[in-house]
């Protein structure tokens, strides 16, 4: 404790002494300066234009607009020439007179170029394509921009699957909804992931990454993708960046904006209803603005899965296991924001902004696992189903309270946040009923992701597998479990003019103090076995599932029925002195799962950036120290009591960062940059305790070190002058200590030959890749072709790591990197005239390995998918009705051990469509 504060004297002394001498120079070079500020709007809407282009004629001597349209320039004291140029709206130039210390307001509101575009960009059909490719040129550094309005041009319905549409990202998916993103071939821990600027907690027990699948994309204004990151950002995010920024109010009028629609599930047959509202509006003399919002969207989904283990091993039908699972998903995703602002003066304002969302979950899984083994060179067979009920809660809200100084001397910001992320899993239920004694079966996998059963017998006579009255009670378990994290922050930065000669630039600094709170409760962990007198079948408690036509009936035999679980629960909680309780499993389960852990993080930097004449340089560091503590458990075999284990991992790297953006003309601009940066271990792999089920282990490696890397970008942006963007570049990334699964056999717990499972730290691994990207408006087409757009992306990555002892008894030494994939697209080919909009829409995945078991590598099997939407508005702009279409052509979801031939799993999820109304008035 007593090192804990005097790391933060230290820190905030070498802060304030940076930022005092920093003042200092920045007074001592604005004696003959002055600041002009103001906001760029556009005429019309009256909405701001970010990445607007300030600059005074003559020079390069400029700067741009932020998110709200903002800007502040500091200048010589004269008489001024200052051009506004803004892609999609005629550039606009004025004169302004400015004295020595004085800080002028200028605003500007530009006039839509339509010219080239006429209705197509009159209809509005482009507003979220011009601001995202405005703030990509103006950018410092390499980032990609989606904004609300082409969130809502695709159809999708959460944060996730919108970035899925960004060059180099891709998706994992849960149930058929995106979840996790990964960026330029790195797993999502490789992510940093940020609300208004700020890193959120996950959710999940396990891990740091985020899942975005709880977060509706109607409650953002933008997503901003950095996949090049600058001093004064987060410095774990090897991947990249992706921060969600939660809307601002801008117009006097109240504003009211929404949705209203419907969901339909063909695997499910069901439909849902959705909706969402928004409300905003500026008061008080523009001072005070506020805008809050919320969204409703359940859903329904239904899918089924084959899984597949054993292959070649002693079955001479070469599968061991089969499992064919269905699952009832019900979902509800539920999203809330607000931000509330006020002006002081033109020079000051403060905010205060939060976003809540949750995704509500229920689901059941019923699952039938045909299984065979090898004793005394006799196969045994066995058959059992299982009902699973788990009702989840997963969510994350945040709050940050902050404000800004813009004067001619230093810009200050300043903000406290603080965010948590939850998942409380109410029930865990799983009953299983079995037979291991009486039956043999064998199946045909002559199509080997689509297995179909030869024979099933008990007591050597033929039988269905769906026949209840075989399978006896064997156990039923039930788990509730907490996870929680927390994150406060608090952060300044502060920026000072920096002329040197005739050029201009901007001396930043800043620091940051977050403090984490991560814990992973076992609220309750429940185990029985049946011990009465008569047997229990599942034929005294069977539902009505049969599921006679498995995958559109490739499986040939009815599957079910499985347990119906109101039945059985009744007649649990009136016959329960018949069943016995396992304390010492559950006793176990708490110890080997529960943990809790704190990480505070103590950050500053300092960076510079010049304009020289076309060139801009920006460079510095950024140091980050890591105290990491953590308490959970071990569990002792002899005496089946838990045993505490405590321990720390401290760290801390120092960040050097270059970047380079050349503007070779006004619409082409390279872009180069080194930076550094790292990755932080999950919370599994550093402090969770050992899982044993007698022949294999997973243990916890509370010694692990974070990855570090080098990363390396060259880039080049041309802008067509009908708005569209030809761009391109290569990337490489040096990885240092990155984090693998290692097995090898030993002894475990005094038992030989334990197949032992932990995750250590690799020696190097690299990442080589390319991406190119391509959209355009085809405004130059004759007749109603005009109204054609074409968006292209595409990534190519490939990547080495050297592991030693990879598995025991496996010969590899290098291995490609978890969630690398090869080849990454997307296609769209878009029509907008008038009020009428249509997108059909491609989107490809390429195979990648997802993890490792044993000796094996799981690969997920590459696979695309065709959305299509389509929308017509209306009544002066204030209404739209819009369909949506997803996974037109029901592609399913596949892994596999290895090689194709030994399929791990292949999951159908089917197709859903939206239909409503938007509006805004």
């Amino acid at each position: 404790m007593k090192s804990k504060y005097f790391n933060i004297r230290i820190f905030l002394i070498l802060l304030l002494t940076g930022m005092f001498g920093s003042f200092h120079l920045a007074y001592s070079q604005s004696q003959n300066k002055g600041l002009i500020r103001g906001t760029v709007k556009d005429l019309d809407s009256q909405n701001p234009l970010p990445g607007a282009n300030i600059r005074i004629v003559g020079t390069y001597t400029g700067t741009t607009t932020n998110f709200d349209g903002e800007y502040s320039l500091a200048v010589n004291a004269g008489n001024l020439e200052i051009e506004v140029s803004y892609i999609g709206e005629k550039t606009k130039t004025i004169n302004v007179e400015i004295n020595a210390g004085e800080t002028k307001v200028v605003n500007f509101e530009l006039e839509m170029e339509a010219t080239q575009l006429n209705e197509i960009i009159l209809a509005g059909s482009l507003d979220g394509q011009i601001k995202a490719l405005n703030q990509q040129k103006s950018a410092d550094n390499l980032k990609n921009v989606v904004s609300s309005d082409q969130m809502g041009k695709f159809p999708d319905q959460n944060s996730a699957e919108s970035l899925q549409r960004v060059t180099g990202v891709n998706l994992q998916r849960d149930e058929g909804d995106g979840r996790f993103i990964l960026v330029r071939g790195l797993a999502p821990q490789f992510t940093n992931i940020s609300i208004n600027g700020e890193q959120i907690p996950s959710p999940e027990g396990d891990s740091r990454f985020v899942a975005l699948d709880a977060i509706p994309s109607n409650q953002l204004a933008s997503i901003e993708i950095t996949k090049s990151i600058t001093p004064d950002m987060d410095g774990d995010a090897v991947g990249g960046s992706v921060n969600l920024k939660t809307p601002t109010a801008y117009k006097k009028q109240l504003e009211v904006s929404g949705s209203l629609g419907g969901e339909y599930n063909n695997s499910s047959e069901k439909t849902t209803a959705q909706g969402n509202v928004t409300l905003s509006k500026r008061t008080n003399n523009d001072k005070f603005g506020f805008i809050v919002g919320g969204s409703y969207a359940p859903s329904e989904k239904f899918s089924e899965r084959y899984t597949f283990d054993g292959w070649d091993k002693d079955n001479p039908e070469g599968l061991d296991e089969l499992e064919i699972t269905s699952y009832e998903v019900s979902r509800k995703r539920i999203g809330a924001n607000a931000t509330l602002d006020y002006k002081f003066s033109d020079k000051s304002q403060i905010y205060f902004r939060t976003l809540y969302s949750e995704l509500r979950e229920v689901e059941q899984r019923r699952r039938l696992k045909l299984e065979s083994e090898e004793d005394d060179d006799v196969l045994e067979y066995g058959i059992s189903k299982e009902l699973k009920y788990r009702p989840e809660n997963q969510g994350v809200y945040s709050f940050n309270l902050g404000g800004n100084y813009s004067g001619a001397k230093v810009i200050l910001d300043y903000e406290i946040a603080y965010s948590e992320a939850f998942q409380k899993t109410e029930a865990n239920e799983k009953s299983v009923f079995e037979n291991a004694e009486d039956v043999t079966w064998s199946l045909n996998i002559s199509d080997r992701f689509s297995p179909k059963l030869n024979s099933f017998t008990y007591d050597g006579q033929n039988a269905q597998v769906g026949n209840a009255a075989l399978l006896g009670l064997d156990e039923w378990e039930n788990e509730v479990t907490t996870a929680k994290d927390h994150n406060t922050t608090a952060k300044i930065n502060a920026a000072f003019p920096l002329h040197i000669s005739e050029n201009q630039g901007e001396l930043k600094m800043g620091g940051k103090l977050r403090f984490k709170d991560k814990r992973f409760i076992v609220d309750k962990f429940e185990s029985y076995g049946y011990e009465g007198d008569d047997d229990l079948f599942l034929s005294d408690f069977a539902d009505n599932h049969v599921y006679s036509s498995f995958m559109d009936g490739e499986f040939n035999q009815e599957v079910g029925p499985f347990t119906d679980r109101n039945e059985f629960n009744t007649y649990f909680n009136n016959n329960i002195g018949d069943f016995e309780s396992d304390f010492i499993k559950a006793a176990e389960e708490k110890a080997l799962q529960e943990y809790k852990a704190t990480e505070n993080v103590f950050a500053g930097y300092v960076q510079a950036k010049i304009q020289l004449n076309r060139l801009m340089l920006l460079a510095g560091v950024r140091y980050e120290k890591t105290n990491f503590d953590y308490a959970s458990g071990q569990w002792d075999e002899d005496t089946e009591e838990a045993i505490a284990v405590s321990g720390t991992n401290d760290y801390g790297f120092l960040l050097p960062m270059f970047h380079l953006k050349y503007n070779i003309s006004d619409n082409d601009i390279l872009r180069a940059s080194i930076t550094k940066s790292y990755s932080r271990p999950n919370f599994q792999d550093l402090v969770q305790g050992a899982t044993f089920n007698g022949e294999e282990a997973s243990i916890f490696n509370p010694d692990l070190k974070p990855v570090r890397a080098t990363n390396l970008d060259i880039y080049g942006e041309h802008y067509f002058g009908t708005l569209g963007l030809l761009s391109g570049g290569v990337f490489y990334k040096k990885l240092n200590d990155f984090i693998y699964q290692q097995t090898t056999d030993q002894t475990f717990r005094g038992i030989p030959d334990v197949e032992v499972t932990q995750s250590v730290n690799g020696d190097d691994a690299s990442l080589l890749g390319f991406e190119i990207g391509y959209q355009q408006n085809l405004s130059f087409l004759p007749g109603v072709l005009k109204g054609l757009v074409v968006y292209l992306n595409y990534t190519h990555t490939a990547s080495e790591a050297n592991v030693a002892n990879f598995a025991q008894g496996a010969d590899l030494s290098e291995i490609d990197l978890p969630g690398q994939a090869d080849n990454i697209g997307n296609a769209a080919l878009a029509y907008n005239i008038g009020g009428f909009k249509a997108r059909l829409s491609f989107n490809y995945n390429g195979s990648y390995i997802n993890e490792f078991d044993g000796g094996d590598i799981i690969n997920v099997e590459s696979r695309h998918q065709w959305d299509f939407s389509m929308s017509q508005t209306f009544s002066k702009n204030k209404l739209t009705a819009f369909l949506e279409l997803v996974n037109l052509t029901d592609e399913d979801e596949r892994e596999f051990y290895n090689t194709k031939n030994t399929p791990s799993f292949r999951t159908r999820y089917g197709s859903w469509g939206r239909l409503g109304i938007r509006f805004n008035f």
